[in-house]
């Protein structure tokens, strides 16, 4: 008898657990808030493949990597960059998979000056991939973060208006991450939004 008793209550507890959740669950309502992400650019990157292969027909004078090199870091010089900063990454270019030799030269810049005036020293055999380094202060954390919750809220209001409800407290939020500090390439063309998730209670 009292075996039976006991399994009775554990079937009404659950009864009324699972009642108790689907009531919260049709009285919550959960949206998504958005805020525009604005950084900063700090760093710029400058990626120069020299690429014997292309050379083969367009430019016979150049017969060997280190003559490319030559003729290129003389152009720089007339252009007023230093040479010396820039960082070779033999490596790289093998990965590449050409069959004549060639390099990779790495220059990192704050100056975005320096990244124009490169821009201008075109040559064949040589190819720039560009990238920017964009960051956020750790400040403009808090500030994104109230700006989406706002978003939230006016979107959760707008749907409350819809069903004829009215918006209550705040039951959870959930925070996407956002990296301080990004490498994009230089023309990305969007913008970046940091995303967060709130479920408000419905009366």
């Amino acid at each position: 008898m009292m075996k039976k008793l006991v399994i009775v209550l554990v079937l009404l507890c659950s009864f009324w657990s699972t009642a108790q959740q689907r009531d919260v669950k049709n009285n919550t309502i959960s949206v998504s808030g958005r805020a525009l992400v604005e950084r900063t650019i700090t760093l710029y990157r400058a990626k120069v493949s020299l690429n014997m292969e292309q050379l083969y027909y367009s430019d016979p004078t150049c017969k060997s990597l280190d003559d490319l090199k030559e003729k290129y870091f003389k152009d720089l010089k007339t252009n007023g960059i230093d040479p010396s900063e820039f960082v070779e990454k033999k490596m790289e270019f093998l990965t590449y998979g050409y069959q004549r030799e060639g390099t990779v030269l790495v220059l990192e810049t704050s100056s975005k000056d320096k990244i124009e005036k490169l821009a201008k020293v075109k040559m064949t055999g040589i190819t720039i991939q560009y990238q920017v380094k964009s960051e956020i202060k750790p400040e403009q954390r808090t500030v994104l973060l109230k700006n989406s919750l706002a978003n939230a809220r006016e979107n959760a209001e707008r749907v409350c208006k819809v069903t004829g409800k009215k918006l209550g407290e705040v039951i959870s939020i959930s925070d996407s991450s956002i990296q301080y500090s990004t490498w994009n390439s230089y023309h990305n063309g969007y913008e970046e939004y940091t995303t967060i998730y709130v479920t408000y209670a419905m009366e």
